[in-house]
């Protein structure tokens, strides 16, 4: 078999021209004689295509807006890229662009030439942040007694985390503005999905109060608009915490979803206790008052402590599953008595 175009022999055809000749006529790459990368001023975000990506370095954004730009034959897939840049102003760069493409089981090679010109631009997230745009609002609400992770300020960072993570998935995830009101925090969230999830984050993870409602505020296209509103509660009490309940001392060992698993401090029983009951705690000590007292003395049912307020011994039953590890133990003062907690708890 021949070319019938160059009438070379013995190589494989495509069609009935040889690969020289297929290329000549049918392979071919093309580039506009410039494309625009368009940098959000606000968050240096890029416009690559219709979107707007993070992408990192303008370098890496450049290839991005090359490759979104470049046109090849149908059936034809690109292979690689290389870009080599020259700048020409610190708003134009010429860029020279090798190809490498493949169709019908073969590779080819072209290089193209095109000006990248630079301009600065808002994005759609960054145009509705400075609007103070937002689909939801996140309150959430303390008992205005501080614990570990609960000050206002722990709060807004784990809320802000949260929205930093849940970005990375969509950048249409964020927070447009942050109130701080009486009693907590008010987050306006672009998203109610992302506002919704953290809010049930705080629900499962620290057994807050979660209530959801919402309010017309627009049409679009003829559809209603609404905007969610998501409200939790944090209960004021947490793991280590001694609550008092049903006039007993009960030390926090864990919280999930719906229930508090607690450790009766005379007995040394576990037991869970349903949230909807918690309304009726009171914190007898918290733990960060739950001090630590020096063992002089130990039996198999009793422990004798020495008391670090007024440095007298005492005497003290050991409850069931009691377990030491070091010369000390935590002691703890409440309404209803003292005790002594098990390392085990």
């Amino acid at each position: 078999m021949f070319c019938v175009e160059c009438g070379a022999e013995g190589q494989e055809l495509i069609g009935s021209i040889c690969p020289d000749c297929y290329a000549k006529k049918h392979v071919w790459a093309k580039i506009p004689d410039h494309v625009d990368l368009v940098l959000c001023t606000h968050c240096s975000s890029m416009e690559v295509g219709e979107d707007w990506k993070d992408i990192g370095s303008v370098g890496e954004g450049i290839e991005a807006v090359l490759r979104s730009s470049l046109e090849l034959p149908d059936g034809a897939k690109l292979v690689d890229l290389k870009v080599r840049l020259e700048e020409r102003d610190p708003r134009n760069m010429l860029a020279s662009v090798d190809v490498r493409l493949t169709t019908h089981g073969l590779e080819f090679d072209r290089s193209l030439n095109t000006i990248v010109r630079m301009k600065r631009g808002s994005c759609k997230e960054c145009s509705k942040m400075m609007g103070s745009y937002y689909e939801a609002m996140l309150q959430v609400r303390t008992t205005g007694r501080e614990r570990e992770g609960e000050s206002e300020g722990e709060i807004e960072s784990f809320v802000r985390a949260r929205t930093a993570a849940l970005r990375k998935g969509s950048r249409a995830v964020f927070i447009s503005r942050t109130d701080r009101v009486r009693g907590g925090l008010d987050f306006y969230f672009s998203t109610a999905k992302a506002a919704r999830s953290i809010a049930r984050e705080f629900q499962e993870t620290r057994c807050a109060e979660y209530k959801e409602s919402s309010s017309l505020w627009g049409k679009r296209a003829g559809e209603e608009l609404s905007r969610m509103t998501y409200l939790v509660r944090l209960p004021g009490f947490g793991p280590g915490d001694i609550v008092e309940y049903d006039s007993k001392d009960y030390l926090i060992r864990s919280m999930s979803k719906g229930s508090v698993h607690a450790v009766d401090l005379r007995t040394g029983d576990s037991r869970p206790i349903k949230m909807k009951e918690a309304s009726d705690f009171r914190v007898s000590r918290p733990a960060s008052e739950i001090a630590h007292a020096v063992v002089l003395m130990e039996t198999d049912v009793d422990v004798q402590v020495l008391d670090p307020e007024s440095m007298t011994p005492l005497d003290l039953r050991k409850p069931q599953g009691y377990v030491r590890k070091g010369e000390q133990i935590r002691l703890a003062k409440t309404r209803l008595g003292v005790y002594v907690l098990s390392d085990s708890w």
